[in-house]
Protein backbone atom coordinates (compact mmCIF):
# COMPACT_ATOMS: atom_id res chain seq x y z
CA UNK A 1 0.00 0.00 0.00
CA UNK A 2 0.87 3.30 -0.87
CA UNK A 3 2.00 5.51 2.09
CA UNK A 4 2.26 2.68 4.31
CA UNK A 5 4.61 2.69 7.47
CA UNK A 6 6.23 -0.89 7.69
CA UNK A 7 9.46 -2.00 8.72
CA UNK A 8 10.72 -4.71 6.37
CA UNK A 9 12.46 -8.01 8.16
CA UNK A 10 16.01 -8.67 7.00
CA UNK A 11 19.19 -10.44 8.96
CA UNK A 12 20.28 -6.61 8.78
CA UNK A 13 17.02 -5.27 11.24
CA UNK A 14 17.11 -8.63 13.08
CA UNK A 15 21.20 -7.68 13.86
CA UNK A 16 20.28 -4.21 14.60
CA UNK A 17 17.73 -5.18 17.12
CA UNK A 18 19.96 -7.99 18.77
CA UNK A 19 23.30 -5.24 19.07
CA UNK A 20 20.99 -2.54 20.88
CA UNK A 21 19.68 -5.20 22.76
CA UNK A 22 22.47 -5.89 23.77
CA UNK A 23 24.31 -2.24 24.08
CA UNK A 24 20.63 -1.84 26.53
CA UNK A 25 21.66 -4.86 28.75
CA UNK A 26 24.86 -3.28 29.63
CA UNK A 27 23.04 0.18 30.17
CA UNK A 28 24.72 2.08 27.32
CA UNK A 29 21.70 3.14 25.89
CA UNK A 30 20.48 0.67 23.73
CA UNK A 31 17.25 2.14 22.59
CA UNK A 32 19.42 5.25 21.08
CA UNK A 33 20.99 3.26 18.66
CA UNK A 34 17.80 1.55 18.27
CA UNK A 35 16.05 4.55 17.20
CA UNK A 36 19.13 5.46 14.73
CA UNK A 37 18.69 2.46 13.30
CA UNK A 38 14.93 3.00 12.94
CA UNK A 39 15.51 6.89 11.67
CA UNK A 40 17.57 6.22 8.74
CA UNK A 41 16.62 2.07 7.85
CA UNK A 42 12.49 2.44 8.30
CA UNK A 43 9.84 4.74 7.20
CA UNK A 44 8.53 4.31 10.58
CA UNK A 45 7.14 7.96 12.26
CA UNK A 46 8.97 8.95 15.64
CA UNK A 47 5.92 8.25 17.60
CA UNK A 48 5.95 4.76 15.96
CA UNK A 49 9.52 4.22 16.31
CA UNK A 50 9.31 5.27 19.93
CA UNK A 51 6.74 2.57 20.71
CA UNK A 52 8.91 -0.36 19.13
CA UNK A 53 11.62 1.38 21.39
CA UNK A 54 9.61 0.80 24.60
CA UNK A 55 8.19 -2.73 23.21
CA UNK A 56 11.88 -3.69 23.28
CA UNK A 57 12.72 -2.07 26.40
CA UNK A 58 9.60 -3.02 28.90
CA UNK A 59 11.14 -6.80 29.09
CA UNK A 60 14.31 -5.71 29.96
CA UNK A 61 12.86 -3.37 32.39
CA UNK A 62 11.15 -6.54 34.19
CA UNK A 63 14.13 -8.68 34.06
CA UNK A 64 16.02 -6.06 35.87
CA UNK A 65 13.56 -5.42 38.46
CA UNK A 66 13.25 -8.77 39.28
CA UNK A 67 17.02 -9.40 39.77
CA UNK A 68 17.36 -6.11 41.89
CA UNK A 69 14.46 -7.13 43.59
CA UNK A 70 16.19 -10.48 44.63
CA UNK A 71 19.21 -9.47 45.38
CA UNK A 72 17.85 -7.24 47.77
CA UNK A 73 18.51 -3.69 45.45
CA UNK A 74 15.52 -1.84 45.60
CA UNK A 75 14.71 0.84 48.30
CA UNK A 76 11.09 1.17 48.41
CA UNK A 77 11.20 4.23 50.09
CA UNK A 78 11.20 6.48 47.46
CA UNK A 79 8.70 3.69 45.23
CA UNK A 80 5.24 6.02 45.35
CA UNK A 81 6.56 9.39 44.71
CA UNK A 82 8.47 7.59 41.75
CA UNK A 83 5.35 4.92 39.98
CA UNK A 84 3.18 8.76 40.87
CA UNK A 85 6.18 10.81 38.53
CA UNK A 86 6.34 8.11 36.32
CA UNK A 87 2.93 7.52 35.25
CA UNK A 88 1.82 11.53 35.69
CA UNK A 89 5.24 11.99 33.00
CA UNK A 90 4.10 9.03 30.45
CA UNK A 91 1.03 10.44 30.07
CA UNK A 92 1.84 13.94 29.98
CA UNK A 93 4.41 12.82 27.60
CA UNK A 94 2.43 11.01 25.37
CA UNK A 95 -0.92 14.01 24.93
CA UNK A 96 2.46 16.28 24.42
CA UNK A 97 3.94 14.19 21.36
CA UNK A 98 0.77 13.56 19.78
CA UNK A 99 -0.08 17.55 19.45
CA UNK A 100 3.05 18.45 18.67
CA UNK A 101 4.37 18.86 14.84
CA UNK A 102 6.22 15.85 13.72
CA UNK A 103 8.80 17.66 12.34
CA UNK A 104 9.31 19.80 16.11
CA UNK A 105 9.05 16.49 17.77
CA UNK A 106 12.19 15.14 15.63
CA UNK A 107 14.73 18.40 16.05
CA UNK A 108 13.62 18.34 19.66
CA UNK A 109 14.44 14.55 20.22
CA UNK A 110 18.00 15.21 18.31
CA UNK A 111 19.19 18.31 20.02
CA UNK A 112 18.26 16.13 23.00
CA UNK A 113 20.33 13.10 21.84
CA UNK A 114 23.07 16.10 21.15
CA UNK A 115 23.10 17.64 23.86
CA UNK A 116 23.18 14.25 26.54
CA UNK A 117 25.84 12.61 23.62
CA UNK A 118 28.20 16.13 24.92
CA UNK A 119 27.07 15.77 28.40
CA UNK A 120 28.66 11.97 28.16
CA UNK A 121 31.55 12.92 26.13
CA UNK A 122 32.56 15.74 28.98
CA UNK A 123 31.74 13.28 31.71
CA UNK A 124 34.15 10.95 30.02
CA UNK A 125 36.84 12.73 29.60
CA UNK A 126 36.97 14.20 33.09
CA UNK A 127 36.97 10.49 34.35
CA UNK A 128 39.62 9.80 32.03
CA UNK A 129 41.84 13.08 33.10
CA UNK A 130 40.53 12.38 36.92
CA UNK A 131 41.56 8.59 37.25
CA UNK A 132 44.61 8.03 34.45
CA UNK A 133 46.11 11.17 32.88
CA UNK A 134 46.34 13.31 35.96
CA UNK A 135 49.51 13.09 38.01
CA UNK A 136 50.08 13.74 41.42
CA UNK A 137 53.55 14.95 41.83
Amino acid sequence: MKGENKLDFSLFSFLAVLLSSTVAAMGLGGGTVLLLYLSFFSSLTQPQMQSVNLLLFLPAAVISLLIHRKNGLIDTTFLKPCLLGGIIGGIGGSLLSNNLNLDLLKKGFGVFLLLIGIRELFLSLSYLYKNFLHHKA
